[in-house]
């Protein structure tokens, strides 16, 4: 057989089996890959999605830190109370410093018409019969706002109020 007839014997059998037959020249390869474009768009995507992730999380964390210092207030406010009945003497807490919250603290008492900063040597007197004065406190960080109001008999916070940032 010469070359002819087994290019035409090729020809026959891929034109049988449903090859159409291909020269060289003419054939080209094209690879499947992505382009630059679209590397780059799924690259924004994802920054993108991690930006929301990471502004979610923080929001979260300014929102704990905030309860907390709520938190930190209220326990003072329960352990003072305690603190005057058991040793049957009036307990002050600094306003200006005796917290323990994170951020700044202002106050409103009875009578007050907005918050304030507490002066220095403002205290918050808790007495022995069980009774502390009516304040309300306002705690304000970059998370937002809590307010919380005292009642006088228990010394727990009964009204709160949160403004969360984000």
């Amino acid at each position: 057989m010469t070359n002819t007839e087994q290019s035409k014997a090729l020809q026959q059998w891929h034109e049988a089996s449903g090859f159409c037959a291909i020269r060289h020249s003419a054939f080209r390869v094209r690879h499947s890959a992505f382009t630059l474009i679209e590397v780059c768009v799924a690259m924004a995507l994802g920054v993108l999605i991690i930006g929301v992730a990471v502004i979610g999380i923080s929001g979260l964390h300014d929102e704990a830190r905030l309860k907390r210092a709520a938190s930190r207030i209220e326990t003072t406010a329960r352990e003072s109370l305690l603190s005057a009945i058991t040793q049957q003497r009036v307990i002050e807490v600094d306003l200006a410093g005796g917290l323990g919250g994170e951020g700044r603290v202002q106050v409103r008492r009875t009578g007050d018409k907005t918050f304030r900063d507490p002066q220095r040597g403002e205290v918050w007197e808790f007495s022995p019969t069980g009774v502390c004065e009516p304040i309300e406190v306002r705690v304000m960080n970059p998370g937002g706002v809590i307010e919380l109001g005292f009642d006088p008999l228990t010394g727990c916070a009964r009204r709160k109020s949160v403004i969360v940032n984000g």
